[in-house]
């Protein structure tokens, strides 16, 4: 076999390597896009059903013995967005100022919530740096909104409709949450679910 036919085939090999290169990584990109568009509403993801979709306004009692209201009408004419944390949850210690920061911006009525005994929970909202005026210690309210786990954000509109509701590690995660007000969906998984193709392109 002459140099310019060896020539020949090892370009030929080189070429056929590269148009392989170049489908595995179409594949890989299809894969990734198919699992992107899976994972990306774990945002809204609620991994436990609530026992209802509507929150009537709840008289209830925070640390420092005001008494506030969650869910119902709003006569302020914002959203209340109700966040279960822990003081022993280092996510949740994590998220309390990047959530504080979030409710500013978006201008929501913004309050805790727990299901502890109140010694524990007063150490844990030192710990975590909240005001006592806007932590309420109830265990009902997190069972009704079906939370077992933290940290667990549940957002309500004017009426104390639940808009949305799951779990937060991130502000990508909180921010979902107002997905719903954009495309009529309770989470982006459901919206991702009715249009598959919203990421394509």
């Amino acid at each position: 076999m002459s140099d310019t036919t060896t020539l020949f085939c090892a370009q030929g090999v080189v070429w056929l390597v590269a148009l392989g290169l170049c489908l595995l990584v179409v594949l890989m990109f299809r894969r990734v896009r198919t699992l992107y568009r899976r994972i990306a509403p774990l945002g809204a993801l609620a991994p436990t059903a609530a026992a209802t979709d509507h929150l009537p306004g709840t008289l209830l009692r925070s640390l420092d013995g005001t008494e506030v209201t969650a869910g119902g009408v709003r006569e302020d004419g914002r959203s209340q967005l109700l966040v279960f944390v822990s003081g022993s949850c280092p996510v949740s210690r994590k998220m309390v100022p990047i959530i504080n920061d979030f409710a500013r911006r978006e201008a929501l009525s913004l309050l805790y919530c727990g299901d502890e005994s109140e010694e524990v929970q007063k150490h844990a909202v030192a710990k975590l740096g909240l005001s006592e005026a806007r932590f309420v210690n109830d265990p009902k309210l997190g069972r009704i909104l079906g939370v077992d786990r933290v940290p667990f954000a549940v957002l309500l509109d004017l009426t104390g409709t639940v808009q949305a509701r799951g779990l937060v590690n991130n502000l990508e995660h909180l921010e979902s949450l107002l997905g719903v007000q954009e495309t009529g969906y309770r989470s982006l998984q459901g919206f991702m679910t009715a249009n598959p193709n919203a990421l394509a392109g």
